[in-house]
């Protein structure tokens, strides 16, 4: 019966291949909860010959986590094909501070 892989993974490239699939993992788990959206984790091994009786292990291991929803902005183009946030045919009206007013409110019963 061959080794378990888990103790292969383990001591591929130093241990780093292992450290980089856990911290992989939790990052991708933590992106699905946020976005609820499917992520995927992937290792693949590629083993080589190297000569009598051994072999040579290259781990290449690739994640692909969620991204959140970006909303979308609305913009309008003008004729030279500026993107503005404001209508142009739209008037703008002049605003102005609103003062308070000090009067106290009535309290009124309905019935």
């Amino acid at each position: 019966m061959s080794r378990p892989i888990a103790d292969v993974i383990k001591e591929l490239s130093s241990g780093q291949v292992y450290d980089d699939l856990t911290t992989k993992l939790g990052e991708i788990v933590t992106a699905v909860l946020e976005t609820r959206k499917q992520g995927e984790l992937s290792v693949k091994l590629t083993v080589k010959p190297n000569g009598d009786g051994s072999v040579r292990v290259n781990a290449d291991v690739k994640q692909k986590v969620p991204e959140p929803a970006r909303g979308e902005t609305l913009f309008f183009a003008t004729s030279s094909g500026s993107l503005i946030r404001n209508d142009p045919r739209q008037a703008e009206f002049a605003l102005r501070d609103v003062k308070e007013d000090p009067r106290p409110l009535k309290e009124v019963s309905n019935g």
